[in-house]
């Protein structure tokens, strides 16, 4: 199960990345939001997950017990995550607007020689 883990997240942080190096602006949006699930994914995967791991503070009949301090980081980084994500594509969408463009390399700002 680890190596499937471990494969998925490289599988992410290699799409993320191919993403965020594209020209479109809308791919590097989506490559930033694809990093946050990697990363997510990577929090939960250093929860130390057992059968015989016991409750800390309540001693009884239940055996199973899942760290929930991890589940409360990811849903935090979620929430960050949706709230960058829904402000870089209002951020984007006022670009093109203004620009009319959707590419990183005209929004330079670099003037052409017409000589």
């Amino acid at each position: 199960m680890n190596l499937i883990l471990l494969l998925v997240i490289g599988f992410l942080v290699f799409i993320g990345t191919y993403m965020i190096l594209s020209l479109n602006l809308i791919r590097i949006v989506i490559g930033i939001s694809i990093y946050t699930h990697a990363g997510n994914l990577i929090i939960m995967s250093m929860g130390h997950y057992d059968n015989h791991m016991t409750e800390p503070l309540i001693h009884g009949s239940n055996t199973n017990y899942v760290d929930p301090l991890l589940q409360a980081i990811v849903l935090t980084a979620i929430v960050i995550g949706f709230a960058m994500t829904a402000f870089l594509l209002v951020l984007v969408y006022r670009t093109y607007r203004v620009t009319k463009e959707a590419n990183i390399d005209v929004l330079r700002g670099e003037e052409e020689n017409n000589e």
